[in-house]
């Protein structure tokens, strides 16, 4: 038999190449193996470690996953002294990807968390402190990887597991605990040596082995998660889709109905301008309808038509630029951009188109697109704001959309910049392919931004024009331009201000299991306007019946209003007399005080019982038509509420956590320009309901007025109240909306009440003498006013000093 023999040579190739080829530990990578191999923790003695997972479910809309991780290496390791130098060494990463198991060559980039807390480092000279926060928000169903915890978020049940670093599993951990937020577990795994209630699960000094808790989370959180998710079927009517694209819908059939019913109050044949304007109207209702099928449907159409045909990421991107185009060339139309500079936006789109193809031209090609999109929303409100016959000046309306556009684009890098620094905190920029990815991640970056910019931005527009559309038609449409004797809105015009006031004022409402809860606000919006104007038919001063049986309403407003302020003067006169009267004999002072009697009864003898003649002088407001009290109350409002505007602005978008949300979206910018502008609507809004209602509203004061209209308001606010409650869902600051909505209609109901006697102005020496003039007769107002202040104050030093929890926190 003979024996075949390996030479030498050849033996020690083999072995070197089964050296090579052999896995340098089960589940290791080679870039793991290397890190590990350099860390020389295994040869120090006295680590100690501990890991807690926390989850926050209850009173957020997204569930918020919280790792505590902390680490006390001797000062001995080689590489403690490393952790004392700056985050953006290099010595110093590396020492944290040997402690962490993170952010190695082959995966240099940490995407899913981010640390609201820089991590730390204490050294007393003999031992090295590492304390490692990081926060991960459920923002889908998926995989999440949350400091040394991986979470598998399921549509049934979530699976958190804790996957140690290579370099810390030979340590026994002093304390690993996972606190599941309310929900008890269903399976454990080991069985865990303490807890509570079966939400607290703890395990003391065992080295970390296979630890896994599964439970199912609460069911608000866990429906929010799937309708964000692509591969879901309730992603369909998720917030993203579905019910938002709904959202327009409602708005545009409303309108519609809003339209017909101010036709039907002309009762004659339409002028041409007025046919004119009802038809801008219905063109606003169809289009903004369709745009906003676009911005939330469209991806949806579009996976639809991938699923069949090849799906690409050039595809998404592509189509999210072009719906970007689409809207602005629209917006351009409606605006009635002159024909000679119809040629600026077809330019744009070709160009643009052109362009996207080269990533460093990305940027500039997005400022263009941006910028149409805004030269359309600007030449839009313009178009809306001649109807009520305002206007832009040109320099604004050339330079605004650049502005805005370069400001967004601005705004965009600088998220990128932080993006990239929260992904790469552990990659080591003396890698190969750290500058290749930079590079990738930008083009991607870009890319992306259409899509998520798109729904910001035409939520900002379509705020604006919903409010302006409908005004400017009522401006043009309304009765009292043909008959001088409508002193107060007829029925259509009543139910056209009802159904703008539901769209425009109350507050957007929640999510509720996934689904935007603005019908909420406009169903129960609709039904508290109504209630509001219905009582106030039967209370209102003015619709008190006098001489043949006519409204006392109607009667005034044929008289001279100078006349009649002369007359509530001399009303005030002789009741400043009556109550004071004059010192002589008392034979005279009782012939007086009969004479005065017959005065003040010979004025009042053509009133309704229980009503006064200063009653009527509040109940008519400053101005002589209805359309006027309601531009000049919208007026006062709009800078009225400049303060309840920096208080929900700062609630929104910079309390708490809210910040932090605020800079991780490429889209803040334009969120920033929506929440100022939203609010300033609102209460604008609602001065301008209350102002055309003024004379057809309950209560004889500018500030009892506002407190109906301000329940109106509270009512679905309270209501969103309640269900966020039930449901377990983020719940707003209730009581500061409240306290600011009716701080700001009090002090313009106030001030509309003021300029109702400017004439009586030169006779006071100061404004505050004469508010007291006004409301001499009833302190009960101002006081009412005093608590309106010391409830806006309460609620702003709450809210500055307690803050938000903020919506979800930024996972880009």
């Amino acid at each position: 038999m003979i024996r075949r023999t390996l030479s030498k040579p050849l033996l020690l190739l083999v072995l070197v190449l089964a050296a090579f080829a052999m896995p340098a530990a089960p589940g290791m990578s080679s870039a793991e193996a290397v890190e590990a191999d350099t860390c020389g923790l295994e040869q120090v003695r006295g680590v100690k470690v501990t890991a807690v997972v926390d989850f926050d479910h209850r009173g957020l809309d997204y569930s918020k996953v919280t790792s505590v991780m902390d680490i006390e290496i001797p000062a001995s390791w080689k590489h403690a002294a490393d952790l004392l130098l700056d985050p953006r060494a290099s010595e110093y990463r590396q020492a944290l990807r040997c402690l962490l198991g993170k952010g190695l060559e082959d995966n240099p980039l940490d995407f899913d968390e981010r640390r609201p807390k820089p991590l730390t480092v204490d050294s007393d000279g003999k031992k090295v402190a590492v304390h490692y926060e990081a926060v991960v928000t459920v923002l889908w169903l998926g995989g999440f990887q949350v400091g040394p915890w991986s979470l598998e978020a399921g549509p049934d049940v979530w699976t958190v597991r804790l996957e140690p670093p290579k370099s810390l599993r030979q340590v026994p951990w002093g304390n690993v605990e996972v606190q599941t937020g309310g929900p008890r577990a269903w399976s454990v795994t080991p069985e865990s040596a303490t807890g509570k209630d079966g939400t607290v699960l703890k395990w003391q000094n065992k080295k970390p082995d296979k630890f896994t808790v599964t439970f199912r989370p609460p069911a608000a959180q866990q429906w929010d998660a799937k309708a964000v998710s692509p591969e879901h079927p309730w992603e369909a009517v998720g917030l993203d889709s579905g019910s938002s694209a709904a959202v327009y819908v409602l708005d545009g059939v409303l309108l519609l109905l809003a339209g017909r019913k101010l036709r039907q109050g002309l009762a004659r044949r339409p002028a041409d301008d007025e046919k004119k304007a009802l038809g801008v109207l219905r063109s606003w209702a169809l289009l903004s309808t369709g745009l906003g099928l676009l911005v939330y449907m469209g991806d949806n159409v579009l996976d639809f038509l991938q699923s069949i045909f090849l799906r690409s990421h050039l595809h998404d991107a592509v189509f999210y630029l072009f719906s970007l185009l689409f809207l602005g060339a629209a917006l351009c139309v409606f605006g009635k951009l002159p024909k000679s500079l119809l040629v600026i936006p077809c330019s744009v789109v070709v160009v643009v188109a052109g362009i996207w193809a080269g990533s460093w031209l990305a940027p500039f090609a997005v400022v263009a697109a941006v910028s149409l999109f805004c030269t359309g929303a600007i030449f839009s409100v313009r178009r809306a704001l001649r109807m009520i016959g305002g206007s832009l000046p040109s320099w604004l309306v050339v330079s605004l959309p650049i502005t805005l556009s370069g400001f967004t684009v601005l705004w965009t890098y600088l998220v990128f910049r932080s993006y990239w620094d929260r992904i790469s905190w552990l990659a080591d920029t003396r890698w190969s392919a750290y500058t290749d990815k930079l590079l990738w991640h930008f083009d991607i970056w870009w890319w992306d931004f259409p899509r998520r910019v798109l729904p910001a931005l035409w939520d900002t527009a379509s705020l604006a024009l919903l409010a302006l559309v409908p005004l400017g038609v009522l401006h043009v449409c309304r009765a009292e331009r043909k008959d001088g004797s409508s002193f107060t809105p007829t029925a259509s015009e009543r139910s056209f201000l009802v159904i703008v006031f539901a769209l425009v004022v109350p507050s957007a409402g929640g999510i509720y299991f996934g689904v935007n809860g603005y019908f909420v606000s406009v169903l129960l919006g609709l039904l508290s306007a109504w209630v509001l104007l219905s009582w106030g038919r039967r209370r209102a001063v003015l619709a008190r019946p006098v001489i043949g049986n006519r409204p006392l309403g109607q009667v005034i407003s044929m008289a001279d209003r100078s006349g009649l302020l002369r007359m509530v003067r001399r009303y005030r006169d002789l009741q400043n007399s009556l109550h004071h009267p004059s010192s002589g004999s008392p034979g005279e002072t009782t012939a007086d005080r009969e004479a005065i009697e017959r005065d003040i009864d010979q004025m009042d003898r053509f009133l309704p019982e229980g009503v006064r003649l200063i009653d009527v002088a509040f109940a008519c407001g400053p101005m002589t038509t209805w359309w006027e009290n309601a531009r000049r109350c919208a007026v006062i409002a709009c800078f009225v509420g400049i303060p309840g505007t920096g208080l929900m602005y700062w609630h929104d978008m910079v309390a708490g956590h809210a910040w932090e949300a605020t800079i991780g979206y490429p889209d803040g910018f334009v969120k920033i320009i929506r929440d100022i502008l939203g609010w300033q609507v609102t209460w604008v809004g609602a001065a301008f309901f209350m102002g055309a209602l003024w004379r057809s509203l309950p209560g004889r004061y500018g500030p009892t007025k506002a407190f109906y209209v301000a329940i109106v308001f509270s009512i679905p606010v309270c209501a969103h109240r309640l269900l966020g409650e039930l449901s377990g869902h983020d719940v707003r600051a209730t009581i500061a909306i409240i306290s600011a909505f009716a701080a700001v209609v009090t002090f313009t109901g106030l001030v509309m009440d003021a300029q109702t006697f400017t004439s009586e102005r030169r006779y006071w020496p100061s404004r505050a003498g004469l508010i007291m003039y006004v409301y001499q007769m009833r302190f009960a107002s101002v006081g009412f006013l005093v608590g309106q202040l010391l409830t806006l104050a309460t609620s702003i030093w709450a809210t500055s000093r307690h803050g938000d929890p903020g919506g979800p926190n930024p996972t880009p």
